[in-house]
């Protein structure tokens, strides 16, 4: 969740939720972070999504609370609801549905309107209507989820989840999908005892080290710094936070050094609750419909070669290269590969989301190996675009192409030193 926009009375909310790995039973996360009153819930079920907000027959279950059908959440608090016997598949998507029977200012997350509606609802009045198979009166379209905050899937094994703190690139902005849903269809296709759940807690706007001013059209929210806790280190079963901010901080007016002191901020307190912490690349951007300027070009490319170069992360994904212009002829890594470039010079598309998911390595995050997904675009790095025409935030290898810099930053990673007092991963 963001902020708070737009006040509700007397109305069922159904959100879809997209699971990233099976499981024998749910258990949902509801938000009144940003509302005004207690949110009242009068009811809640879950069902498995069928077309719009339809629920495919047999499916509908009742949420409880503490064994009660409703619960009333105070202002700022979230809760979590009694686990429902829902056998679920990999990367199935649940509508969830609460009944708010009260008033109260609506916890939304802005997202990514290209993606579709995922949050269906009645005008104020509406009445519950949790127990809808149909989805009749639920007749408000939105691409912005409302109080749903997470959804907790019970497995007999596997090893936990992995959370993606990041901005509008990781939301999925100006793309049909998020890199983080294409490495979850690399993940899944691993046993079930060596999955990984990836949660997205990516919000348009969001920065690391100050609150964004909000509203509909930008997004923003809270600092990363402060909505570590919430949003990643409460998340059930986590054992890596992967840190992907950085580049709204630049572009609101931080210096390289103040993003640099906000990253060991969060990786201070990210260790303090025994779970590694993985860094990631800001990716190559230019002036276009966002404002962008040689100095903070000169400040993205310090932060970069701080975060592949200081070891203070317990490992990094390197993801600004594999985006970069690079490819068929090109050498200009401070700009993005214009077939991943979504038109505004600093979103992927979906083929730059689906080109960033296949270049993480895997054994970063302790995954073993796997398949990459089939490329949207195909490309082929361009003969002698080598380091030393890099800019400066990836010349700490001074030859070799493009492909063989990044895997010794991979290697390097996954060999570097680290505290042996700090612990590998909880589970």
């Amino acid at each position: 969740m963001a902020w708070g926009n737009g006040v509700a009375s007397d109305v069922t909310v159904r959100d879809l939720v997209t699971v990233g790995v099976g499981g024998e039973a749910v258990r949902v996360r509801i938000s009144n972070f940003f509302g005004d009153q207690p949110l009242a819930i009068g009811a809640a079920t879950i069902g498995v999504s069928a077309a719009g907000p339809s629920i495919q027959p047999g499916t509908l279950l009742p949420l409880t609370f503490n064994g009660q059908s409703g619960v009333t959440i105070p202002v700022g608090q979230y809760v979590y609801s009694d686990p429902a016997s829902l056998s679920v598949t990999d990367e199935e998507t649940l509508a969830v549905s609460i009944f708010v029977s009260g008033t109260d200012l609506v916890s939304i997350h802005p997202c990514c309107t290209t993606m579709g509606p995922v949050s269906f609802f009645t005008p104020n009045g509406g009445g519950n209507l949790t127990g809808s198979v149909t989805g009749a009166g639920l007749s408000i379209a939105s691409p912005f989820p409302r109080w749903i905050d997470a959804v907790d899937v019970l497995q007999t094994s596997g090893q936990g989840s992995i959370v993606v703190v990041g901005d509008s690139i990781t939301d999925g902005y100006n793309a049909t999908l998020s890199w983080t849903t294409v490495l979850q269809e690399r993940i899944d296709t691993l046993p079930v005892s060596e999955q990984r759940a990836i949660v997205n807690e990516g919000i348009t706007a969001n920065a690391l080290t100050s609150d964004v001013p909000t509203d509909e059209a930008t997004g923003g929210g809270p600092s990363g710094l402060s909505r570590l806790a919430p949003d990643a280190l409460d998340q059930s079963g986590v054992s890596e936070v992967v840190l992907f901010l950085g580049t709204n901080d630049l572009f609101f007016g931080d210096t390289a050094q103040q993003l640099i002191t906000g990253y060991q901020q969060a990786i201070q307190a990210v260790h303090n609750s025994g779970v590694r912490i993985i860094g990631v690349t800001l990716l190559p951007r230019s002036s276009g419909v966002f404002r962008w300027t040689p100095v903070q070009q000169s400040e993205l490319e310090q932060v970069n070669s701080w975060i592949l170069s200081s070891g203070a992360f317990d490992g990094v994904l390197n993801l600004a290269v594999p985006v970069a212009d690079i490819y068929n002829g090109a050498c200009n890594a401070s700009a993005l590969f214009p077939p991943y470039d979504s038109g505004d010079h600093l979103h992927p598309n979906a083929a730059g989301q689906t080109a960033m998911a296949n270049a993480v390595n895997p054994a970063i995050l302790g995954l073993p190996a796997i398949p990459q997904v089939p490329p949207l675009v195909p490309v082929a790095p361009t003969p002698g675009c080598s380091a030393d025409q890099l800019p400066a935030s990836t010349s700490a290898a001074k030859s070799g192409d493009i492909e063989a810099w990044s895997q010794l930053v991979a290697t390097t990673l996954m060999t570097g030193d680290r505290d042996d007092d700090r612990p590998a991963a909880t589970t």
